[in-house]
């Protein structure tokens, strides 16, 4: 097959995805975090979808299944199973909103000094989004969504006298049931790159 670089340009619409067009959408568990703690008072919504430095587009297996048939095996699919957690970079600004918001998240789950917690998982848990923009126009092309999120793991923050230069960033590691790809809230483009309509909700 000749070398054709126009062809290989033509099967790439919009130039290819960027891994640094990317926005993360969180929303507030339905539990009480006390005043101030909510992260949607004051567009602190807002600014964490530019806090967050870095993430990942989640993976799925659709498992296999061998079913043996006189000395062979006939594979067929399994049920759907997916990553055990995911992981957001945030870089730390100087009122600790974020981390303050994930730090009495987890209080809630379970208190530092009492050992107690709420195991309402109405109220424990949310959602989370991320978003893959276009470098074009920064339109959502398209969106994972989170489903009983909760965080599990907030990393530490280390801190040296010799540092210089440099912000405080963290992870934070989530717990999650399951991802959807939800065409409701992105802006669906076609292979020309128009802006399409809105498809409802899809479960892959």
């Amino acid at each position: 097959m000749p070398i054709n670089i126009s062809e290989f340009t033509a099967n790439l619409p919009g130039g290819g995805a960027r891994p640094n067009l990317f926005e993360v959408e969180f929303a507030d568990p339905p539990g009480d975090l006390g005043a101030g703690n909510k992260l949607s008072e004051n567009g602190g919504i807002a600014a964490a979808s530019f806090l967050c430095k870095a993430t990942s587009i989640p993976a799925t297996t659709v498992t296999r299944v061998d079913v043996p048939f006189r000395g062979r095996n006939i594979r067929v699919p399994g049920v759907r199973e997916f990553d055990d957690s995911w992981v957001t970079t945030v870089i730390n600004d100087t009122d600790f909103r974020f981390r303050r918001w994930c730090e009495d998240w987890m209080d809630k789950i379970a208190s530092h000094e009492s050992n107690i917690g709420n195991f309402t998982m109405s109220e424990l848990t949310s959602t989370a989004t991320v978003y893959q923009l276009d470098h074009k126009d920064g339109e959502r092309i398209r969106a994972y969504k989170f489903m009983d999120l909760w965080p599990s793991e907030l990393a530490a923050i280390d801190l040296a006298a010799d540092t210089n230069d440099s912000i405080q960033e963290f992870d934070i590691t989530w717990t999650y049931s399951y991802w959807m790809v939800d065409d409701a809230a992105q802006s669906l483009k076609d292979a020309t790159g128009v802006l399409g309509s809105s498809k409802a909700n899809t479960t892959t």
